[in-house]
């Protein structure tokens, strides 16, 4: 006949429990509110999770298409600087330059741009 182990621990039987305190109605709505805490918080954690997630992946398609833009503008020119703001109002600056000397070039037109426009109105405004 096989062994037999006695599987039973009085310490964890449900049977014979006997509480020496009573559970009363603050009790109850302390264990009430850290239910509710750790559900919260981890709903709020999910929350910022997929927040975090869609962030990231919003930003990779910026940058995609902002790669897009800047060879497509390559296709037609040289060297060159796009400034401007996104559809949500961040600031952006695009720009490409084969040597310092085409970059050089580029902010002293800016500068020219920039001092005319001042000076003459040059944009209209």
């Amino acid at each position: 006949m096989a062994n037999r182990k006695k599987t039973t621990n009085s310490s964890l039987s449900s049977q014979n429990v006997s509480s020496s305190r009573k559970i009363n109605d603050d009790d109850i709505v302390e264990i009430q509110k850290k239910v509710f805490d750790a559900v919260h918080n981890l709903e709020l954690q999910k929350s910022l999770d997929k927040m975090l997630r869609q962030n990231i992946q919003e930003d990779q398609i910026v940058r995609r298409d902002f790669s897009i833009l800047k060879d497509s503008i390559s296709e037609y020119l040289d060297s060159f600087m796009v400034l401007g703001y996104t559809l949500d109002g961040e600031r952006i600056v695009i720009q490409s330059f084969k040597t310092p000397k085409d970059k050089d070039a580029i902010v002293e037109f800016m500068k020219n741009i920039f001092l005319k426009q001042q000076n003459e109105n040059f944009f209209g405004e």
